[in-house]
């Protein structure tokens, strides 16, 4: 999927299967920089979501394509009250599953909200992410899913953490604790007992699932700007951050 709207299939031998322009097919995007959400690949579906509205006032939507032919099987829209910057959103959807039950999460234009995969109806909705109504409230880190805890960073607070299971609206029956030092850019990790918060400017958090209690808070690595989401592998956290080129690392000339 490209920033310009152009969505292609391969195979392993580098031969394209489909091709289909989604700005085409609906509307044009209207991000404020750019179209940037990935696609979710889930059995034989992908699940693309274009939300936005700084640059346009057509509708945010969903939409579920066949991955084999490239066919859309379904497309709703998506509304939205949020103001100027607000509906744009980077995001990338995620998978819930739980007692059976699997929905298609999306975080953006203010708001949290799961979707019948078959469907694409909306089951449910949280507001929370944008309490002060500000204006420039787009959305780059993606929404983690942890069991059936769905972790919903916004432009650094508050991080929402939400219970699944809802019907409707959820933005205070099914909250867990909230926490407002969570990221701008990168999605947070879990290993399921914790959840670790790279922020951009190198500050990391490690709260605890259940609780949202910080277990350590403030620690600081290497300066840099961290944009790309860190992993975990080996008990240890990857974060990667970028610099100038003009800029050194300490103790090197």
């Amino acid at each position: 999927m490209t920033g310009t709207g152009w969505l292609r299939a391969f195979d392993f031998d580098g031969n394209e299967l489909w091709s289909r322009n989604i700005s085409d097919d609906y509307w044009s995007f209207g991000l404020n920089w750019g179209f940037a959400s990935s696609p979710l690949l889930h059995e034989d579906a992908l699940y693309v979501q274009v939300l936005h509205g700084m640059r346009t006032d057509d509708p945010s939507y969903v939409l579920r394509i066949d991955k084999m032919t490239g066919e859309t099987v379904w497309m709703v829209e998506r509304p939205t009250e949020a103001q100027r910057e607000s509906p744009d959103s980077y995001t990338t959807p995620a998978l819930l599953q739980y007692d059976g039950t699997t929905e298609i999460v999306l975080t953006g234009g203010d708001v949290v909200t799961g979707h019948d995969p078959d469907t694409g109806a909306e089951l449910w909705r949280s507001n929370g992410l944008n309490p002060r109504n500000n204006g420039a409230y787009r959305l780059i880190a993606s929404p983690l899913i942890v069991g059936e805890v769905i972790i919903a960073p916004t432009r650094v607070r508050p991080m929402l953490a939400l219970q699944a299971g809802g019907r409707g609206d959820i933005t205070t029956s099914h909250r867990i604790w909230s926490f407002d030092d969570g990221p701008d850019v990168p999605t947070p990790v879990s290993d399921g007992e914790l959840l670790y918060v790279v922020q951009d400017n190198g500050v990391v958090h490690a709260l605890d699932m259940t609780t949202g209690d910080t277990v350590y808070t403030d620690q600081r690595i290497e300066p840099g700007t961290y944009s790309a989401s860190p992993i975990l592998a080996d008990g240890k956290i990857y974060a990667t951050s970028r610099r100038r080129r003009d800029d050194r690392l300490p103790g090197r000339s």
